[in-house]
């Protein structure tokens, strides 16, 4: 039977509208949380997240990316709907097979557009990252 081992969550903001922070290009990656867990052998860790982004420009690209100790295990892309439009985002992630120790898990974003001038969006919050290790 499976047992959690520890637990971890990181909320940059719970409410909507509340944050306007610039989806940046993707060689400037933003980090919007973070946070760590204890992992035994060949044990899981359980991601969500909860995010909104806003379209201020075009219709932008946006990549959603879970690192683990900096290393990134997975992306989630979303296209930007209509100008000043907010889209929510619910990011479900389970690792598999983590090495035992004691890992940072964090959540990132960047604009992945061909034209990032022409092609923007801003974090609007919700921001939420949290994580149950399992064994």
């Amino acid at each position: 039977m499976a047992q959690i081992i520890d637990v971890g969550s990181s909320t940059a903001s719970t409410g909507s509208q509340t944050l306007s922070i610039p989806i940046l290009s993707p060689e400037q990656n933003l980090i919007l949380a973070e946070f760590g867990v204890a992992t035994v052998a060949s044990g899981s860790v359980l991601l969500n997240s909860t995010i909104e982004f806003q379209t201020t420009l075009g219709t932008p690209s946006v990549v959603f990316t879970l690192y683990r100790d900096g290393q990134p295990i997975f992306n989630v892309g979303a296209n930007g709907l209509a100008l000043m439009a907010i889209q929510p985002i619910s990011i479900s992630y389970l690792e598999r097979s983590v090495p035992a120790g004691y890992h940072g898990y964090s959540l990132g974003v960047s604009n992945n557009s061909l034209n990032i001038l022409l092609n923007t969006a801003s974090v609007t919050g919700p921001v939420t990252f949290s994580g149950v290790s399992i064994g």
